[in-house]
């Protein structure tokens, strides 16, 4: 697990977790510290991913994953967002909309790429949309 050569954004998410996780301790909000503590180990589940299936994720979409799982999370359960915001449920799920979508569209355009299965953008189109529906 290669844990250098990441974002900012992924070693501030970090720092802001391992704080948290330590101040919850002190001041005995257990509840708090299991879900810093959970949201941690969840950010690092796409390293993981790499050294176990051999592939490289982009900087860019670890960081994205790594957002998303503090903002669903922890803004969101930890601190009520989704309470205090009512477009904070929307907002994540359109980002993972627009997320998966890019993952379908890619796969799809890995699985046509060449001449010997050729589509017809529409398709390819089309089957990154029902990727991306049937995933989220």
């Amino acid at each position: 697990m290669k844990i250098s050569g990441q974002s900012y954004v992924v070693y501030l998410i970090w720092a802001i977790l391992v704080l948290e996780l330590g101040a919850s301790l002190i001041e005995g909000r257990y509840s708090l510290a299991f879900i810093a503590a959970a949201t941690l180990a969840l950010s690092f589940t796409p390293m993981l991913f790499e050294d176990r299936f051999h592939i490289r994720l982009p900087v860019r979409f670890f960081a994205g994953v790594v957002l998303f799982v503090f903002a669903t999370i922890y803004l969101g359960e930890a601190f009520g967002f989704y309470e205090k915001y009512w477009w904070w449920d929307v907002l994540l799920h359109g980002g993972s909309a627009m997320g998966f979508g890019l993952i379908g569209f890619i796969f799809v355009f890995i699985l046509f790429e060449g001449d010997r299965y050729a589509a017809p953008h529409w398709a390819m189109a089309l089957m990154a949309f029902c990727i991306a529906i049937s995933i989220g």
